[in-house]
């Protein structure tokens, strides 16, 4: 698909920033040798084939080095990290974005013209909690103030719209895209082994090593040593810091994927959805913890294999289930990876955020 548009079509081209809680330092040059994918920018790099320009902004791009350390460590948080940069996101038609609550409230005191604030949610109903401390009432307060909330759980937009009513027409369930070319089906032998990837901080580890204890096969963790500490790791289980590419291997690999999850309130985050979109695409059987989000994606016993949280006897009856069932695990992986592509494919997310941008 070409990226050159004609005088008119740019004359009407709206442009977008998108606000991240992570430098993505050499990212970008990355992806354009093909060393890595795009999930991270979340559909970012191809609202361009949409008629939308889209970026973004960090403060490391303006300051030096050793500024922007001192700023993120002792001045600015997550919320607050773009704030010095507030004039220059005034000059976008829609700003997209999943934290910078912070600067968020500075655009909702701003009494000019400004753009579109649409929020993509991870976990707002996590935030605001039942509204009873002051963090949570302004947390509150400022996403009754969106413009528009874009969901990655179908039962998150729905209790959304049932705690911001007027919101209900602004809010809208869109599944995560993934990569479905960088993510697909290898040529690769499968191993006898147990793939759990994933750095979020929701990981039920404890429940999950208590599961693959005494099992027969390895198990591949991504989790950073420090977030281990506590643990103590079976001996079939390691950790690997992978690479892009290492990781598309390492789904290959393997025989199952598992997402163990701790859920650690009722509300609907998206604990471990880049993960699982990764894994429906590469065509896995996977077996996750029972969650709002992940029953958005996964109909159990269809495309996979979902279990209560804290249970490591499910757990570990359905890792064994599939570890000896070749047949139930090659019918899982095809029909995770025909919903990656009919519903998760990178290109649809990107044309249903466009879609959402025009309806609000």
């Amino acid at each position: 698909m070409s990226d050159k548009k004609s005088p008119t079509e740019l004359i009407h081209e709206k442009k977008v920033l998108c606000l991240f809680n992570r430098v993505r330092e050499g990212s970008l040059e990355r992806i354009a040798k093909g060393n890595e994918s795009d999930n991270a920018y979340f559909g970012m790099l191809r609202l361009k084939h949409f008629g939308y320009s889209a970026e973004y902004l960090e403060i490391e791009q303006f300051f030096s080095p050793g500024a922007c350390r001192f700023l993120r460590k002792y001045v600015l948080n997550i919320h607050f990290a773009h704030a010095p940069l507030f004039r220059k996101i005034l000059s976008y038609d829609i700003v997209f974005t999943s934290t910078a609550f912070g600067t968020f409230l500075l655009w909702v005191l701003y009494p000019f013209k400004k753009p579109k604030w649409v929020m993509f949610d991870f976990n707002l109903l996590g935030i605001i909690g039942d509204k009873k401390t002051l963090k949570q009432k302004i947390f509150s307060f400022l996403v009754s103030r969106s413009s528009g909330i874009v969901t990655i759980s179908r039962e998150g937009a729905e209790e959304i719209k049932k705690a911001f009513p007027k919101l209900k027409d602004k809010t809208q369930f869109i599944p995560l895209g993934t990569d479905t070319v960088w993510f697909a089906p290898q040529n690769i032998q499968e191993e006898d082994l147990i793939f759990s990837p994933g750095r979020d901080p929701g990981r039920d580890y404890k429940t999950f090593f208590e599961a693959v204890r005494d099992l027969s096969v390895s198990v591949i963790i991504t989790a950073r040593p420090q977030k281990l500490k506590k643990y103590s790791l079976p001996e079939k289980v390691k950790t690997s810091d992978l690479t892009a590419k290492e990781m598309v291997e390492m789904y290959a690999k393997a025989k199952i994927v598992v997402l163990p999850l701790h859920i650690s309130d009722e509300y609907y985050n998206a604990m471990g959805c880049s993960t699982l979109v990764e894994a429906m695409a590469m065509g896995k059987a996977v077996i996750a913890t029972r969650s709002a989000t992940m029953e958005s994606y996964i109909r159990d016993g269809e495309n996979g294999i979902l279990v209560p949280q804290n249970d490591a006897i499910a757990l570990r009856n359905a890792i064994n289930e599939l570890l000896s069932d070749s047949d139930k695990r090659k019918r899982l992986g095809e029909n995770v990876r025909k919903f990656a592509v009919e519903y998760c494919e990178a290109e649809k997310f990107a044309k249903n955020l466009t879609d959402f941008f025009e309806k609000i």
